[in-house]
């Protein structure tokens, strides 16, 4: 879900981001020590895997699927007599895998504890695991997350008999992987005794609501108050500096001195001013950890971590203190005035009047505004400047996105984040009898991947996809859109304008219900690569009910981890009544094998990480619960085996 960070500003202003992630190279924190477990301690293996688990008439295609096996622990184990070390197994996403051995500490630490068998898996289509797409008949088709779960219980099953155990296997995986290990776990109890689910988003438009689709920017406003460790003024200050500067750039004098506040290299509009100050926050608010990282910023071609806490730096750059601003109507409903100096301004929804075109320089000058552009351009400047060479900041280089944008796998296949229109749409009926490559799905409604152009042998020029693939196409092949975050600026967050109109619902954000026409198909076509729905269902409903999200809450032994500054934790599992802003550990299930933990002060998976010294309490309890339940889980599991012998 990183790889989602498409475009960020960086060196002489601009720099594209190179959304695929290169593997192995970064780590967590760079201060951790030679002795931390990494690549290095694998020994890398392949398993020969079927292309397609589910097509109704076999084939013999097939592939390899790198994975990084590391058996020190066990065999210690087992020289000292530890029959029941468990399999640790982590269920590979969107990246090379490398990237996952390098920083999942948790599963490292307790894995030493407990002798346990260490598995990470790659995912199709991901890092070395890519097969030769050219003269493939529908290639793209074979890029989707219930291909990949039967790729790992049948690596799971493998490794079970090469090693001669029935052991419990216990999965993790953080963001993408959350997903996959909540859904594992649901899909194939059998082959995944328990898992660790963090920062997983896998609630869809149906489960989230009108409510929950808003939830990411309130997350990232969370990270600028002092529920954050930020001061009040800094969420304030920047939710008033968009309606003021958008006011000043109504006139070519307004717009030059705004500019040149802002550090941008050449006169911008308000609209294009805005676009670049909300552009970084949601990146940041991902990667606010407690330690200085490159986990969110290496997409950017090289090494440039993120300070430790870096909204709290950002609001350090100004935006804690008092420019003078006064303000009075509701900012909740979006129908308020503000005043600062000399300027007059009414904000209506996403309507803005005043006094703009009438002032002077001498006005705008001894208003305050200038110096509130400045803190804001700065506090963006801990994300465009995170390689301390920026002079100024260039619009004329790649585009720099604005936050639905830049996070949406939507944009990236031309589909509206709000959709527009009624589209004509397909009627989706219940389908328990798949068609080809589709498992079955009992009351579903038909897989996205039964409509489709008629089948064409794949003539990508270079044979081999790219080494981080599969994210674009499992989107476009399942119609999974995570939509918790798409809708900002309706008085629950620090952005403005809205994003949607007065009155929007649900339907205005995920679109109409059934299968309207699709884009995502078109861009693999015009790459030789063939075989993706031309259908795109915004409610994502029949991937939620092959995984069953309605009822995520009441399957055993997963955890639910996500931290209050993630803005994916709105998309996150909790109980009726529960939230990510909660109680530290909420009861899922009767038996009380199944909880949500949630993590103040924790960002994307903190729990997943190595331990540090500057780790808040929050994540070290949260640590200490999963491993309580993770022994509590293998222990049930012996315990049963032994019950029923």
């Amino acid at each position: 879900m990183l790889r989602q960070l498409l475009l960020a500003c960086a060196a002489l202003g601009c720099f594209a981001v190179n959304p695929l992630r290169r593997p192995g190279q970064w780590r967590q924190v760079h201060e951790l020590g030679t002795d931390t477990p990494s690549t290095s301690n694998c020994t890398w293996l392949y398993f020969t895997q079927k292309l397609d688990h589910f097509a109704q008439e076999p084939t013999n295609a097939t592939w390899q699927e790198r994975y990084c096996l590391y058996d020190n622990y066990w065999k210690a184990g087992k020289a000292a007599g530890d029959d029941k070390a468990p399999i640790f197994f982590y269920v590979g996403n969107e990246s090379p895998v490398d990237e996952y051995v390098n920083n999942t500490g948790l599963m490292w630490n307790l894995g030493k504890q407990l002798n346990a068998l260490i598995v990470f898996a790659e995912h199709r289509f991901e890092g070395e695991s890519v097969p030769d797409f050219k003269d493939v008949v529908d290639c793209v088709q074979y890029v989707t997350t219930f291909q990949a779960l039967a790729d790992y219980v049948a690596l799971i099953d493998y490794l079970k008999t090469e090693f001669k155990t029935d052991a419990p296997v216990i999965g993790f995986g953080g963001s993408y992987g959350g997903m996959l290990a909540g859904w594992m776990r649901i899909k194939y109890p059998d082959a995944l005794h328990g898992a660790v689910a963090a920062s997983a988003p896998i609630l869809f438009a149906p489960q989230l609501g009108l409510k929950g689709v808003s939830g990411g920017p309130e997350a990232i406003s969370r990270n600028l108050q002092p529920i954050g460790g930020a001061p009040e003024q800094c969420y304030t200050n920047l939710l008033h500096s968009w309606a003021l500067a958008m006011e000043v750039m109504k006139t070519e004098l307004g717009r030059q001195l705004v500019s040149t506040a802002a550090k941008q290299c050449g006169t911008v509009t308000g609209s294009q001013l805005l676009n670049w100050g909300q552009g970084p926050w949601f990146a940041m608010a991902e990667g606010n950890y407690p330690f200085p990282s490159t986990y969110i910023t290496f997409s950017l071609g090289g090494n440039f971590p993120l300070p430790a806490w870096p909204m709290r730096v950002a609001c350090a750059k100004g935006l804690n203190k008092t420019f003078g601003t006064v303000v009075t109507g509701s900012a909740a409903d979006v129908k308020y005035n503000i005043s600062l100096g000399d300027i007059r301004v009414s904000v209506d929804w996403d309507q803005v009047s005043g006094n703009g075109p009438s002032l002077t320089e001498q006005q705008i000058r001894s208003s305050g505004v200038l110096d509130l552009v400045a803190a804001m351009a700065d506090a963006a400047g801990v994300w465009y400047n995170v390689t301390a060479n920026v002079s100024c900041y260039s619009l004329d280089a790649p585009e720099v996105h604005a936050l639905h944008e830049v996070h949406s796998h939507d944009a990236r296949f031309n589909r509206d984040y709000v959709r527009k229109g009624e589209a004509p749409v397909k009627e989706t009926v219940e389908a328990d009898t798949p068609c080809d490559h589709c498992p079955v799905c009992e009351g579903c409604v038909e897989c996205p991947l039964c409509h489709k152009e008629p089948s064409r042998a794949c003539t990508h020029p270079n044979g081999p996809v790219d080494r981080a693939f599969a994210w674009g196409p499992i989107c476009c092949n399942e119609n999974l859109h995570n939509i918790c975050y798409v809708v900002q600026g309706v008085g629950t967050d620090f952005y403005w304008p809205p994003n949607v109109p007065k009155n929007y619902t649900l339907t205005t954000v995920a679109g109409p219900r059934g299968y309207p026409p699709g884009t995502c198909y078109k861009q693999f076509d015009s790459e030789g690569l063939f075989g993706s729905p031309t259908v795109d269902d915004g409610w994502s409903e029949w991937i939620g009910g092959y995984y069953d999200v309605n009822n995520s809450a009441s399957h055993t032994n997963i955890i639910w981890s996500n931290g209050q500054l993630d803005p994916w934790s709105a998309g996150g599992v909790y109980p009726a009544g529960g939230s990510v802003v909660g109680s530290p550990v909420q009861n899922l299930t009767a038996d009380g094998s199944s909880v949500a933990i949630a993590i103040e002060l924790g960002a994307h998976h903190l729990d997943l990480f190595f331990p540090t010294d500057a780790d808040p309490d929050s994540v070290k309890n949260a640590r200490i619960v999963e491993e309580s339940m993770i022994k509590a889980w293998i222990a049930g599991y012996w315990a049963d085996r032994a019950s029923k012998q």
